[in-house]
């Protein structure tokens, strides 16, 4: 059956739904943030900590982790507790990647940092670090770099580790290293998520699930507590959910990714990710310029005196190229 198209009625009263400030007075509503979901169903953790199973009302739109939401009580006395999300609050930002047929889809809401791990197995890609690095400068987000499994490290892949801090330290950006094996890096790296909302994002396989063993220890715990709410097994990292920090914060846990691409960027958004070739907008000779071949280009200027990274001129540009598509 084709999907029915909303009228464009149908579609205000859905943004003014998603836009509806968390400022209820009906003593029936209730404020909590949602940390997953599985379907159609969304948990969500009251003011009190308590993690509630809830339907989420018709025509709000999507609703991701991290999004803050009025919810009624459906059950109130049922083991566990259920309750209709009525309203979501108008976000800080959201975080959305490329999805099935290149439609944008939501991964978290609500970010202060992003953290970008990679591991020396499997090896570091740079240029899927950098499009990470231009979607956190656009929400924004501060940026944190994290090479873990650095207990993996020798004579062979030691330059690995060089290329990355010689690249992103030098323009600005954190890079921890870290070894949930040898507990390396940890304490700095906890330190970072304090106070903050932070999601992990990276390739599959490159070892964020120890690293959120070793940040929450009683990761299975609190596991159990959310399969209780909404009824489901054993929890798995197939969705985003977020966790609040025994030192304070909170942590997202987003599912392990083959490939990421940042979505509904435009030339200048992708340009104001690369923070170090900021300096050179609107100094190109052409006012359209596209920073690929063009006469008195001023970023090819900046290549050619050394002044900025090759690698990183060519994966923006790589970037612009893959935004046409």
């Amino acid at each position: 059956m084709a999907k029915r198209r909303l009228t464009q009625r149908q579609q205000r009263q859905i943004s003014a739904n998603k836009n509806q400030k968390v400022t209820q007075t009906n003593a029936d509503a209730h404020n909590g943030t949602v940390i997953t979901h599985h379907g159609k169903e969304l948990i969500v953790r009251n003011d009190n900590g308590e993690a509630i199973n809830c339907q989420l009302r018709q025509n709000l739109g999507t609703i991701v982790c991290g999004d803050r939401v009025v919810f009624e009580y459906i059950d109130s006395n049922s083991e566990p507790k259920t309750a209709v999300v009525i309203a979501c609050a108008e976000r800080k930002n959201i975080l959305q990647k490329s999805g099935f047929a290149s439609k944008a889809k939501a991964v978290a809401a609500n970010i202060d940092q992003v953290i970008i791990v990679c591991s020396l197995v499997p090896r570091p890609n740079s240029y899927l670090i950098d499009r990470y690095l231009v979607a956190a400068e656009n929400l924004p987000a501060k940026p944190i770099i994290v090479i873990n499994k650095i207990d993996l490290l020798d004579e062979e892949n030691e330059h690995v580790v060089n290329d990355i801090n010689s690249i992103y330290d030098t323009i600005g950006y954190r890079v921890l290293e870290t070894s949930a094996t040898k507990i390396t890096g940890l304490d700095e790296l906890q330190s970072m998520l304090v106070d903050s909302t932070s999601i992990l994002v990276g390739l599959s396989g490159v070892g964020k699930s120890s690293l959120v063993k070793d940040l929450l220890p009683d990761i299975d715990i609190r596991i159990g507590e959310i399969s209780e709410a909404s009824k489901e097994g054993k929890h798995t990292t197939t969705v985003s959910t977020l966790y609040s920090l025994p030192t304070g914060g909170q942590l997202i846990d987003s599912p392990g990714v083959r490939d990421f691409s940042p979505i509904n960027l435009d030339k200048e958004q992708i340009l104001s990710g690369f923070i170090e070739l900021k300096p050179f907008r609107g100094k190109c000779k052409f006012a359209n310029c596209s920073h690929t071949n063009e006469p008195g280009c001023a970023i090819t200027e900046a290549v050619e005196k050394g002044e900025v990274n090759t690698q990183r001129v060519n994966s923006f540009r790589k970037m612009l190229t893959d935004s046409e598509q």
